[in-house]
């Protein structure tokens, strides 16, 4: 057998998560996600800094070398802040050599320390192993002037939503978050806590459970182990109920900040739910705003908030995709405030939303509308949606970073109740 190449395995040491650990890189992805809205500014800003004194050491010489010199002065750069970005990548060079002698290891770090010293190195390795994708742009009065802007990935999100369930089922430490039991039993193909005297008029023999019948049998003869008909005991398997779901996303500009983190995090801690725990369900995540948009893998994390909020418009669209599905039926609203937009001449924004939270219930689609407001106003609108759906839920969640705990402990209780025969 041909022997592996070690200059081959020494490359495939280069990347960043096989130096620092998958677990460590997962935790710095999940770290430049959850940035409160002044760190984030105040790393896109280094980022834009470096890439422009980057800029401005490949240009030294040039005539182009001037025009980025009054751009530095009016972002405050100076010849100290070149120098200070010398001496970061310096250190960084110094820190992966020490990393791969074993001078110092990964776990004596902390993902905080890292963004806060080498915010751009770090965007530029994780950038190689597409956990971010490095969007660049340039200004038009300086063509030559390349900026970036960092984004999520497909691969990232994923790690992202992990994460955040993580986190929500540490938060709900009591609540039994997993593969739920209805209470009608039906033939599946998981076993559950239900045992009844084996009738072979109403179950099968693949039902049978050998341990309970054993234990049966040596209640009753302890001392022959003789098996009768009587000690037959049948497992019933769980009657998993399939749901098909909607979350709509209020990604109008109203919701920039800290709602629409929550919001966005809500999404992601739902759809990572059901792709490990109930994958027989269906999730549809939709960002709307003057319009609906019905989002890929990927990009969920990548959504902006602008635009206006047509409610009506986003329900009308969550109706006619449950329309195709089965089972149980479900829509999650987010929202912060009053429908500002229609599709409908003939109806203002507000007439829009009436009727098609009555067309939801017709359908007999359960609407659970989630405020991140209390204004009278929205309190009032959401309250007479709730009438006409006729089978809603109205809750008022006022930190919207606990929305995510808020949405699955809600699907979970409904999943409970839901039944498919």
């Amino acid at each position: 057998m041909k022997p592996e190449c070690e200059l081959c395995k020494e490359e495939e040491k280069e990347t960043f998560s096989s130096l620092f650990g998958n677990e460590f890189t997962e935790n710095l992805v999940y770290k430049l996600f959850n940035m409160d809205m002044i760190s984030r500014e105040r790393y896109f800003r280094e980022l834009q800094i470096e890439q422009l004194i980057q800029s401005y050491l490949e240009t030294v010489g040039e005539n182009f070398e001037h025009q980025l010199e009054r751009y530095m002065r009016w972002l405050g750069v100076d010849k100290h802040r070149i120098n200070e970005y010398l001496r970061t990548k310096e250190a960084w060079e110094k820190l992966i050599e020490k990393i791969k002698k074993g001078e110092i290891k990964p776990s004596d770090l902390s993902p905080d320390q890292l963004l806060q010293s080498f915010s751009s190195q770090i965007t530029e390795e994780l950038a190689k192993e597409d956990l971010l994708k490095l969007k660049i742009y340039t200004y038009r009065m300086y063509p030559r002037l390349l900026m970036v802007q960092p984004e999520f990935t497909e691969k990232s999100e994923k790690i992202i939503a992990k994460k955040i369930l993580e986190e929500v089922f540490s938060n709900l430490k009591k609540q039994a978050i997993g593969t739920h039991e209805v209470k009608e039993t039906g033939f599946g193909v998981a076993p559950s806590h239900l045992l009844q005297q084996f009738d072979d008029l109403q179950h099968t023999y693949d039902m049978l459970d050998v341990q309970e019948t054993l234990i049966s049998t040596a209640i009753r003869d302890p001392k022959n182990l003789e098996i009768s008909n009587e000690d037959l005991k049948a497992r019933i398997p769980i009657h998993k109920a399939k749901s098909s779901n909607v979350i709509l996303i209020d990604s109008s500009y109203s919701m920039r900040g800290v709602k629409f983190r929550g919001g966005i995090m809500a999404a992601l801690a739902l759809k990572e739910l059901l792709q490990t725990e109930y994958k027989e369900d269906r999730l549809f995540v939709i960002a709307y705003n003057h319009k609906p948009q019905m989002l890929s893998p990927g990009e969920i994390v990548k959504l902006r908030p602008y635009g206006y909020t047509d409610i009506g418009l986003a329900l009308d669209f969550s109706i006619k995709l449950l329309s195709r599905e089965d089972g149980n039926k479900n829509i999650f609203l987010i929202t912060d405030g009053e429908p500002t937009a229609t599709h409908h001449r003939n109806q203002t924004p507000e007439e829009s939303a009436f009727r098609a939270a009555y067309l939801a219930g017709k359908m007999e689609i359960n609407l659970n509308i989630i405020m991140l407001d209390r204004r009278p106003e929205l309190l009032l609108l959401c309250e007479k949606m709730v009438r006409l759906n006729g089978n809603a839920t109205l809750t008022h969640v006022k930190n919207p970073l606990n929305l995510k705990e808020f949405i699955v402990k809600s699907f979970v209780e409904r999943r409970k109740q839901s039944t498919n025969f």
